[in-house]
């Protein structure tokens, strides 16, 4: 019985102990993505450079906001692509809505004529498929308006994002390194102050 208990004891402690290890490298593991994901360098101990140590800081700011705002930018141009392809959906849409209300209306001139010519099985059964047929197309024809909104919304978004990458673009050409960080792209630059003309 006392080695069965042994047993036992040895393989809870054996399970106990692998569990932990492998909590440690799931931790370890996991400190490691979220060290990478935040910093390369501890801003602790960025922080305790002097600042007479710091040649290139400028620049190096500099170089990392220009990239962020083109790449911010290339971020507004993906989305408005995005959205462009939406609205080529919705007028894809549209297209086959026009297809299916027009040959709908075909369909309606063709079994009136069929029923002026007495034709069919009978007048009863003409008018029963032309009723249906113009039901048909008042839903089809119900849907347009649906799909003209979403052609609506969609096309203000793409205007709206067109601007703002227009104004992010001339922000852009103009941010130049005058030895301090960088202006933002999304802010206005500095406009030059006009000198006084003197009277002569």
């Amino acid at each position: 019985m006392k080695k069965i208990i042994m047993a036992l004891a040895s393989v809870l402690i054996f399970a106990a102990t692998a569990q932990a290890g492998w909590i440690d490298k799931v931790k370890e593991t996991t400190s490691d993505k979220i060290a990478l994901i935040t910093s390369n360098v501890d801003p602790a101990l960025v922080n305790q450079v002097p600042a007479d140590k710091r040649e290139g800081f400028a620049e190096a700011e500099y170089e990392l906001q220009v990239a962020s705002d083109k790449l911010q930018l290339a971020e507004l141009k993906t989305e408005r692509a995005s959205a462009q392809k939406k609205y080529a959906e919705y007028e894809k849409d549209m297209a086959e809505n026009y297809r299916k209300v027009s040959s709908l209306a075909y369909d309606v001139v063709k079994i009136e004529a069929i029923d002026k010519c007495g034709l069919g099985k009978s007048k009863e059964a003409n008018a029963k498929l032309r009723s249906d047929l113009q039901v048909k197309k008042l839903k089809v024809q119900a849907d347009k308006i649906d799909i003209q909104a979403g052609l609506d919304k969609t096309k203000a978004k793409i205007e709206e994002l067109s601007a703002q990458i227009a104004k992010m673009e001339e922000a852009v050409k103009a941010m130049k390194f005058d030895g301090g960080k960088a202006q933002p792209a999304d802010q206005p630059a500095a406009q030059p102050v006009a000198q006084p003309t003197e009277n002569k």
